[in-house]
């Protein structure tokens, strides 16, 4: 869940957040962490990184990644907890997931938020600070979760349109793996750039004859080559179900392109 939100940047109470999730963890606790890529989500996250590691909590940063390879990763590596930070053009959002990957509780938020402001309760030796390491897998292992849940292979082509979110860093190794050639559009962004609109994205779906399109909004929405919307799912495993039971290409249901 959103434990945090704002609308200005303030680098002391990102750092008080981050003491008071890991007072929250408890020393040698172990959390992970991700973000999207707007600069500042970077920057809140490394604020939040050094509060953490100075209450005594190990950090595995992946950087940039979709939140939901967060909350896979947690639960795989046994972690206490994870965390993301994510900008939506107006407001940065700190969110948390227990070990379980699911959000965490209204309860249990109030009380880390409780936490902010007690300094004496951090104070550590620096022999016993956290450590914060880079974990570069993410990405992988998810794939790798994916394809042993729900695997096929199908040469599809697909125009992937990633609202500039890290969805863009998951489409083309994960597509890879089934057989299927996406072309992102509104690849990732890291500034504060705004996405093409969706006719212009329909229009390329159309003219570049693919036998579909994805456009991963709240909801992912999809559509024939001819742009129509024919579907909508709700997260990246409905996604693959929907193209797994797809016919064969070449036939009128995928649109132009065979």
């Amino acid at each position: 869940m959103r434990i945090y939100s704002a609308d200005e940047c303030d680098a002391r109470q990102c750092l008080e957040l981050g003491m008071a999730i890991g007072a929250w963890l408890g020393h040698n606790g172990m959390i992970m962490t991700g973000t999207d890529g707007k600069p500042v989500s970077r920057l809140v996250r490394r604020a939040l990184t050094v509060g953490l590691a100075s209450t005594g909590v190990t950090v595995l940063d992946m950087r940039m990644v979709p939140e939901v390879v967060v909350g896979y990763e947690v639960k795989k590596q046994g972690m206490g907890a994870g965390l993301y930070v994510s900008f939506d053009g107006a407001r940065f959002h700190v969110s948390i997931c227990k070990s379980d990957g699911e959000p965490l509780d209204q309860a249990t938020a109030q009380k880390v938020l409780a936490l902010r402001g007690q300094p004496a309760a951090h104070k550590l030796g620096i022999m016993d600070l956290g450590t914060i390491l880079y974990y570069p897998n993410g990405i992988e292992d998810y794939i790798d979760s994916l394809y042993s849940e729900i695997s096929f292979r199908k040469p599809v082509s697909v125009l992937v349109d990633c609202q500039t979110t890290p969805i863009a860093a998951l489409v083309p190794g994960l597509f890879e793996r089934y057989g299927i050639k996406a072309t992102l559009f509104n690849g990732l962004v890291s500034g504060y750039g705004t996405p093409k609109p969706r006719e212009e994205f329909l229009s390329t779906l159309r003219h570049e004859r693919y036998h579909l399109g994805l456009r991963f909004m709240e909801a992912v929405e999809i559509y024939d080559g001819a742009g129509n919307q024919v579907d909508e799912r709700h997260g990246i495993k409905e996604v693959l179900l929907y193209l797994r039971d797809l016919p064969a290409p070449g036939n009128a249901h995928l649109g132009g392109r065979a």
